[in-house]
C-alpha cells in the first residue's frame, strides 16, 4: 500500500511539474505565447529537455577535450602525494620525496595578488559624473563597503583566485538576497534615579538599572551577494570562444539541495517547489548518485584513488543517515532571456522554475589566469609549471636512489672460499671473520657518483617554474633587499613597482580579474541596489556607516550616475597621490590673494568637504564623525566669539563709552551752570541789601544785624 501511495504521489508530481502549464496559444510543439508578457516561451516539458540536453552537451565537451584530466593532474601536482615502490620488487623502497613547486608558487603569488587588489580600504574609488554631489558619492561608497563586508567578498575572491591560479579559470555567481534576521538589543531592567545635589539634578544608578535584559528585534536585511563557484559545477556553452563567461550563449549551474534547502527555495519568487508531503515522499524513497558529470575533483578520479588525494566528498554524496539531508541535483540553465531550473532525482526531472531572466543577462563572472585563444577555459600554474615540478621531483628521487647505493653499498664475494654464505646484518663496530685474504674474498662494489648535471637540471627546473609563474619577481618575494621584511605591494616603492609592471606576468591575471569581475560587479551592485534595495535598509546602512547627518535622498541616490575604479594594478596608490596633492590645497587656502579672487568670482571653499577629503586620504572609516552640527547654545557662543561679533562689541563699547563721557560732561556742565547761577543770585542779593536808600529811592525792608522795623 505504501508503494502504491508513493507511485501515485510521484505520478502527481509528474503531472503537476512536467506537463505543460499556463498554455495560451500553441505555436508549435515546443513553444507557446504567454498573454501576460506577450512573449514566446518554452513549454515546461521542452524546457526540461533543453536543460538536460545542454548539460549533457557541456559534460561531453569537457570529457572529450580532457579538461577533467588536466584539472585532476593539476590537483595531483598541487598535493603531490607520496607513492610507494621498491627496487626491482625487493624490500628496499625507492626514493619518493614529494615536491611542492606548484603549491609553493600559488601560496606565494595569490596572497600578493590579493594584497594588490585589496590594497586600499575600501578597494575601489567612485568618480561622480556631472550633477552628482559628493555626499551621494560618499553614501554609495559607504553602502558598497558595508555590503562587500556582509557578503564576505574578500574571502570569496581569494577562493576564486586560488582555483584560477591552479586550474586556469575562476568563476563567480551573483544575485540579490532579502530576508529578516533576529538582532540582539540590550536594555536596562530599571530606570535611573534622579536626585538633587547642590541644586542640580543628577541621575544615579540603582540595582535595577545596573541589571540588563536581552530582547530580540526583527531586522530586514537586503544586499547583493557573490560567491565562488567550483569550475566543475558551472557548465559553459562549448561554443564560447573567449575567457569571459558573459559572452557565453548559456550557462548551466549544477547544485545540490536538501529537504531544508528546497523549503527555503519555495519562499523565493519564481519557484514552484513540490509540497512538503511530496518532498517527503521523494526523500524517503532514497536517491542514487547522478552520473551526468563530475561535481568536484574527486569525481574525476577512479574510485580507488579517492583516498589518494585529500578532498571532501562530492556534494552529490550522502553524508548523513538522515534521509532528509540527502542531496538532490538541481540544474539551473541561464541565458540572457530566460532561467530554467530542473530538480533531478532517480531518473526523474521536475521543472521548478521557468521564467524571464530577472537580471537580463547571465549572472556569472569569470576570468582566466592565462588565456587560450579561441577557448573559454584558461591555463593555470598546475599546467604551466607542472612539468617543471615533475622534472624536479623525478631527478631528485633518482639522485637519492643513486646516493642510497653509496650509503647502503652492495658487497661482492668470491665463490669457493670460506666466506659469508648468508645475509648478515650490518652493524657499527661489527667484525666479520673470513679465512682467506679479505681483498680476495669479500669487498664492496664501487658505485658511480651522482652526476653533477642532475643538480643543474633541478636548478634549471626551479628557475623555469619561477620564470613562468612570476614568483621570482621582487614584488613577490616580499623583501626588497636582505633584512627588509616589507611586502612588495604594501610598501611605497612596491606600489610604484606594481604601477610600472603592467605587462608583467602577474598583472595579466590581476588585470583580467579587475576588468572582468571586480569592476563589472561594482556596476552590477549599483544596479541591483537601485532597483531592489528597500529605502529603510538603505537608511539603516547609511546611519550605521556615516551617521544620521549625512543621510541622502534615496531618489537622488538611485538616479546618480557613477564610474568605478578598482584600486589595483595601475590604479594602485590613487589615495597616495591624493594625499600628496592636499598640501598644495592647504597652501591655496592660506593664500589671501587666492581666497579673495575666488570670493570675487562668486566661489566659497566648503570647509566640511575639505575635511572629509583629508579623512578619506587618511583612510578613516565613515563612522568617524569628526564634524557635527552645533547646538543652538554652541552657535550662540560661536557667534558671540566670532571676529565680527567681537569687532561689533568693541565698536558698541566705544560708542557707549563715548556716550557715557558725553553724559558726564553734560552733568558737569549743568552743575557748573547751576553753581554759576547760584553765585550770581547770591551776589545780586548782597548788592541789593548793601546798596544805600539814597540810590534806590526807598528804604529797604530789613537790614543786616538790626531788629528795628521801619
Amino acid at each position: 500500500m505504501i508503494d502504491g501511495q508513493e507511485q501515485r504521489m510521484e505520478q502527481k508530481i509528474h503531472d503537476l511539474f512536467v506537463q505543460p502549464a499556463n498554455e495560451v496559444t500553441l505555436t508549435s510543439g515546443l513553444l507557446f505565447t504567454d498573454s501576460k508578457t506577450n512573449t514566446i516561451q518554452f513549454k515546461d516539458s521542452a524546457a526540461v529537455k533543453i536543460i538536460i540536453d545542454d548539460t549533457a552537451e557541456a559534460d561531453n565537451y569537457i570529457n572529450i577535450q580532457q579538461w577533467s584530466n588536466g584539472w585532476t593532474m593539476a590537483d595531483l601536482l598541487y598535493q603531490s602525494p607520496a607513492t610507494q615502490s621498491a627496487f626491482d620488487g625487493g624490500n628496499v623502497g625507492n626514493a619518493s620525496v614529494p615536491k611542492y613547486m606548484v603549491s609553493n608558487h600559488i601560496s606565494s603569488i595569490v596572497p600578493k595578488v590579493m594584497g594588490g587588489i585589496f590594497y586600499e580600504d575600501p578597494p575601489f574609488q567612485l568618480r561622480p559624473r556631472p550633477a552628482v554631489t559628493q555626499d551621494i558619492v560618499r553614501a554609495k561608497t559607504a553602502v558598497f563597503a558595508a555590503q562587500l563586508t556582509a557578503m564576505r567578498f574578500e574571502e570569496e575572491v581569494e577562493r576564486t583566485m586560488e582555483q584560477a591560479a591552479l586550474l586556469g579559470t575562476g568563476i563567480m555567481k551573483y544575485g540579490f538576497t532579502m530576508y529578516h534576521k533576529k538582532v540582539k538589543r540590550y536594555k536596562r531592567k530599571g530606570t535611573r534615579k534622579a536626585i538633587e545635589i547642590n541644586g542640580s539634578i543628577t541621575m544615579i544608578d540603582t540595582p535595577d538599572s545596573d541589571d540588563f535584559e536581552v530582547e530580540f528585534l526583527e531586522k530586514k536585511v537586503a544586499h547583493p551577494w557573490i560567491k565562488f563557484c567550483d569550475i566543475r559545477t558551472v557548465l559553459v556553452n562549448p561554443g564560447c570562444r573567449v575567457g569571459d563567461i558573459r559572452e557565453a550563449g548559456w550557462v548551466v549551474y549544477r547544485d545540490y539541495a536538501t529537504y531544508a534547502d528546497l523549503k527555503k527555495l519555495r519562499e523565493q519568487p519564481g519557484y514552484s517547489i513540490p509540497t512538503d508531503e511530496e518532498l517527503k515522499v521523494i526523500f524517503a524513497g532514497g536517491m542514487t548518485r547522478p552520473t551526468s558529470g563530475p561535481d568536484n575533483i574527486t569525481m574525476t578520479l577512479p574510485e580507488g584513488m579517492m583516498g589518494y588525494i585529500q578532498h571532501a566528498l562530492p556534494r552529490n554524496y550522502k553524508t548523513s543517515a538522515d534521509p532528509m539531508k540527502a542531496p538532490l541535483e538541481i540544474l539551473e540553465r541561464w541565458d540572457n532571456e530566460r532561467v530554467m531550473v530542473a530538480l533531478c532525482y532517480n531518473g526523474h526531472n521536475i521543472l521548478i522554475r521557468n521564467e524571464a531572466n530577472p537580471y537580463g543577462h547571465i549572472p556569472f563572472l569569470s576570468f582566466n589566469w592565462r588565456n587560450i585563444p579561441d577557448c573559454f577555459y584558461g591555463q593555470g600554474l598546475g599546467l604551466l609549471i607542472g612539468s617543471e615540478q615533475i622534472v624536479e621531483q623525478g631527478v631528485t628521487n633518482l639522485a637519492l636512489d643513486l646516493l642510497a647505493y653509496g650509503l647502503q653499498p652492495t658487497a661482492v664475494r668470491k665463490k669457493g672460499y670460506n666466506t659469508l654464505t648468508q645475509d648478515v646484518r650490518w652493524r657499527q663496530g661489527g667484525i666479520i671473520d673470513v679465512e682467506d685474504d679479505v681483498e680476495k674474498a669479500f669487498k664492496f662494489l664501487t658505485m658511480p657518483p651522482v652526476p653533477g648535471e642532475a643538480w643543474q637540471f633541478i636548478a634549471q627546473a626551479q628557475n623555469a617554474g619561477a620564470s613562468t609563474s612570476g614568483a621570482n619577481e621582487q614584488v613577490i618575494q616580499g623583501a626588497g633587499a636582505s633584512g627588509i621584511k616589507t611586502t612588495g605591494m604594501r610598501s611605497g616603492t612596491g606600489a610604484a613597482a606594481v604601477i610600472q609592471a603592467n605587462a608583467s606576468r602577474l598583472d595579466g591575471p590581476t588585470g583580467r580579474f579587475v576588468r572582468q569581475v571586480f569592476t563589472p560587479w561594482l556596476y552590477m551592485m549599483d544596479e541591483l541596489n537601485n532597483f531592489l534595495l528597500p529605502t529603510t535598509v538603505l537608511r539603516d546602512i547609511l546611519g550605521d556607516e556615516i551617521g544620521e547627518p549625512y543621510l541622502v535622498d534615496h531618489i537622488e541616490y538611485r538616479e546618480a550616475n557613477i564610474d568605478y575604479d578598482v584600486l589595483a594594478g595601475a590604479k594602485l596608490g590613487a589615495k597616495k597621490e591624493m594625499a600628496q596633492a592636499l598640501p598644495f590645497i592647504i597652501q591655496l587656502l592660506n593664500n589671501p590673494t587666492f581666497v579673495a579672487n575666488a570670493n570675487d568670482a562668486g566661489y566659497q571653499f566648503d570647509a566640511p568637504a575639505i575635511f572629509k577629503a583629508f579623512t578619506d586620504a587618511a583612510g578613516w572609516k565613515f563612522s568617524q564623525n569628526f564634524l557635527r552640527k552645533m547646538s543652538p547654545e554652541e552657535q550662540q557662543r560661536h557667534q558671540a566669539n566670532s571676529p565680527a561679533a567681537i569687532q561689533q562689541a568693541q565698536a558698541k563699547a566705544a560708542q557707549d563709552q563715548q556716550a557715557q563721557k558725553f553724559q558726564q560732561e553734560q552733568v558737569m556742565e549743568n552743575q557748573r551752570q547751576l553753581g554759576k547761577a547760584g553765585n550770581e543770585a547770591y551776589r545780586k542779593a548782597i548788592e541789593t541789601a548793601t546798596e544805600p536808600e539814597l540810590v534806590q529811592g526807598e528804604a529797604g525792608n530789613q537790614g543786616f544785624g538790626s531788629n528795628v522795623t521801619l
